[in-house]
């Protein structure tokens, strides 16, 4: 109740802002943009965390393993069966989208190449549970909020770095930006989501033993950042990617929004070349 609420708040304060500060052609598109907005939160949020992942849709006969565990999952919990879906980041993360009863699971690319189908299918079962307790909608909607916020603050920043062309300009707006959102979109997240959503996530696991307990094998397999457990290591990863593309920084700011993994699965140091 708490998303939809705030979400509501976000879309009158749109519309009061539109007809007290605006008139003719601006109030119009601006009109038409808070309307867009709405009609993407309630029909295609799913869909626009696609897009701000970079997901790409995953297809049997690429990934079989994933299909199958996929499928078996969503069938021992009487859930849709999900499309499947996979992105290129720079954690491992896996996330349940819902929108009606169009569901998606989207999995980082390395997670597919490294786990087996019987551990494939213990990460769907945990992102399916969610599907079947009714929480997927509310947290799809939350991690969309938190990008569309990310990306149409990135449009911003690459619409006055066309009117200034200048490279130190734009990173520089995208360090001060950075530094004055991304306190309010923790705020925002921890609001909507919270920590008891991930507390009532792991207390909904206990009750399948065996599923609960080859989940916590594949914990193994995922590779875990100590450093994120430290402030100023994870301020450092953060202002490190603001020297990368807009896309870039709107996939590290969903993966670094708090996840389930961070609570189950114990932190372990981990160099990449």
């Amino acid at each position: 109740m708490r998303i939809a609420f705030i979400l509501f708040l976000l879309c009158l304060a749109w519309a009061l802002s539109a007809w007290m500060f605006f008139s003719g052609f601006w109030f119009v598109l601006v009109s038409l943009m808070a309307l867009l907005f709405v009609v993407i939160t309630w029909g295609y949020a799913d869909s626009a965390i696609l897009f701000f992942l970079g997901a790409r849709e995953v297809k049997s006969i690429e990934e079989s393993k994933f299909h199958g565990a996929s499928i078996q999952e969503a069938y021992k919990l009487a859930v849709p069966r999900p499309n499947l879906y996979s992105y290129n980041g720079s954690l491992d993360r896996a996330f349940v989208i819902q929108t009606g009863q169009r569901v998606g699971l989207v999995v980082a690319r390395e997670i597919l190449d490294r786990c087996t189908q019987e551990e494939l299918g213990a990460i769907c079962f945990e992102l399916l549970l969610q599907v079947k307790k009714n929480m997927a909608t509310k947290r799809t909607k939350a991690m969309y909020l938190i990008g569309a916020l990310t990306w149409l603050t990135q449009l911003l920043i690459n619409g006055l770095s066309k009117l200034i062309p200048v490279k130190e300009f734009k990173v520089s707006l995208y360090w001060l930006t950075h530094f004055l959102t991304k306190p309010w979109l923790e705020i925002l997240f921890k609001l909507t989501v919270g920590e008891k959503f991930f507390l009532k996530l792991v207390k909904h696991l206990k009750d399948y033993p065996r599923e609960n307990d080859l989940l916590m094998n594949v914990g193994g397999k995922i590779n875990r950042v100590a450093e994120l457990n430290s402030f100023s290591s994870r301020k450092l990863m953060e202002f490190s990617s603001l020297n990368r593309s807009s896309h870039f920084q709107c996939i590290m700011t969903i993966e670094f929004l708090p996840h389930e993994w961070d609570m189950l699965f114990p932190l372990q140091p981990v160099y990449r070349a």
